[in-house]
């Protein structure tokens, strides 16, 4: 029974295995199509000799696909050690706003300080979690 459990369990990890291979070629794929999105308004850019271009799609583009580097880069980490880690979690969080806040500001979208003041609180409490979340990470709890 023990025996049969072994097998069970071997083959359970060998086919996990074949998933997230599957799973990182996935991404690498539509990391790719998110760079040719990105490198799409180079034509455009070319075409019409610098008129019409809209930068500020292109800006927004750009700090998108950021975001989903450091998504797909956190996920490939939990891949990797088996565990969520919080502070893997919490970069893209962080970049993400960041990313809003330059796009507001890039598209000359009006701030009211209301809002500003909830994305310094957001990106203070986010900034906390992470920090404790290093500083008092239980893989070094065994190290003292």
């Amino acid at each position: 029974m023990a025996e049969q459990k072994t097998k069970t369990l071997e083959m359970f990890h060998v086919i996990i295995g074949y998933i997230i291979n599957i799973l990182i070629f996935y991404i690498i794929f539509i990391l790719l199509a998110g760079l040719l999105k990105v490198l799409y308004p180079l034509n455009v850019l070319f075409e019409q000799f610098f008129f019409k271009l809209d930068l500020s799609r292109s800006v927004s583009d750009i700090l998108t696909f950021l975001v989903m580097i450091e998504l797909f880069r956190s996920f490939i980490e939990y891949l990797k050690v088996k565990r969520i880690r919080l502070h893997s979690m919490i970069d893209p969080a962080i970049i993400f706003i960041i990313r809003e806040l330059i796009v507001m500001l890039y598209s000359h979208t009006p701030l009211v300080g209301s809002t500003l003041m909830g994305f310094a609180i957001l990106l203070l409490a986010l900034g906390t979690v992470r920090t404790m979340a290093v500083v008092f990470s239980p893989e070094d709890e065994g190290q003292v």
